[in-house]
């Protein structure tokens, strides 16, 4: 056994990958570490076809073109990179080469630049669940209306990125034998299976999809048979007719965001099947925020504590309706188990 791994390990002393580990490790984050030999890795996979193992010397001579193209690549695939995960992916590509060319590896760094693609990180502007429920009702009265308003609600439902949703097959779906409710299952970025529950009633909203006429010409077992300009399309007619101002960035990315109004930082960040904690904080609460909550007024207001007690059981009903959904959904479980134990009680 420590033959052969000495044998390994010897087949890389002096070599293209042991240089590529040796600028890998030069940065102090593992986390940098980790996703500069990602991004590496995925760029030769692509442009030599081979792992980082088997590279040699002549695998790395590459055109601007070439760059240029894996930019491109990247910017298409399935994955839905943001611009700001392309960027971060060819800046790793940039650093190596600028590396190998210190270390004469008769390279040139200038050729691996690119334009840098424009900072993205804030085009998915946040939408509410009442605004995305109304946009599934309101497009049902558009063309292909069932099946444009099935992907929406089951886009903010699941969270799933549009690609993902795009690839979608009727077998992705099962119902689950221990509950009244299916499973949906797709493949996300860097190749994760994702698994989420959906409830009986939105899989017979996508059922509908199959009794609309011109369904019946297709036979791939795909769910959804829309363009991305036609989604496109919807979403700017929708934006439209719900007088929804463009400074607000409101794309369809913005229905996978929905569900960072429920639950807690971990459920969502398991919702959205993120690897990093981090990444979902940014989703977890709506940027657009309600300064009148703010702590520093807060602590000034000197409020009753007896103000409850003067309104009547409609005006509070309506002002607990009014609350954030996921505190109404909170508040909604306790009084279900303050009713249980009344009852238990009696």
């Amino acid at each position: 056994m420590n033959a052969t791994k000495n044998n390994i390990v010897g087949l890389h002393i002096g070599s293209v990958y042991e240089d590529i580990q040796t600028f890998i490790s030069k940065f102090d984050s593992k986390n940098t570490q980790t996703n500069y030999e990602r991004s590496i890795r995925s760029f030769f996979m692509w442009f030599a076809k081979k792992p980082l193992e088997l590279l040699q010397r002549e695998d790395l001579h590459v055109r601007n073109a070439d760059v240029i193209k894996y930019q491109t690549y990247l910017r298409n695939h399935e994955a839905d990179y943001t611009n700001t995960t392309i960027n971060n992916m060819m800046a790793a590509i940039q650093s190596l080469y600028e590396f190998l060319e210190i270390n004469e590896y008769g390279v040139n760094s200038k050729y691996v630049k690119v334009d840098v693609l424009t900072d993205d990180s804030e085009s998915a502007g946040d939408l509410f669940h009442h605004e995305a429920e109304a946009m599934a009702n309101l497009v049902k009265g558009h063309k292909k209306g069932q099946e444009k308003s099935a992907l929406i609600r089951l886009a903010y439902t699941t969270s799933f990125r549009k690609s993902s949703l795009l690839n979608l097959e009727w077998t992705d779906i099962k119902r689950n034998p221990e509950a009244d409710h299916y499973l949906i299952t797709t493949t996300g970025k860097g190749g994760k299976k994702h698994t989420v529950p959906i409830s009986a009633e939105l899989y017979n909203e996508l059922e509908l999809i199959k009794e609309q006429k011109y369904y019946q010409q297709y036979s791939d077992n795909k769910i959804f048979h829309l363009s991305k300009t036609t989604i496109q399309n919807m979403m700017d007619t929708l934006k439209m007719e719900m007088s929804i101002p463009d400074e607000r960035n409101i794309v369809f990315h913005s229905f996978r965001n929905v569900a960072a109004s429920y639950g807690s930082l971990e459920e969502v960040k398991a919702h959205l099947n993120h690897s990093d904690i981090n990444t979902t904080n940014k989703y977890y609460r709506h940027k657009m925020k309600d300064y009148s909550q703010s702590i520093s007024l807060r602590m000034e207001d000197k409020l009753d504590d007896d103000v409850f007690e003067l309104l009547s059981k409609e005006e509070l009903i309506r002002l607990i309706k009014q609350q954030a959904v996921g505190t109404v959904i909170q508040m909604k479980k306790e009084a279900i188990e303050m009713t249980n134990k009344r009852e238990m009680n009696n």
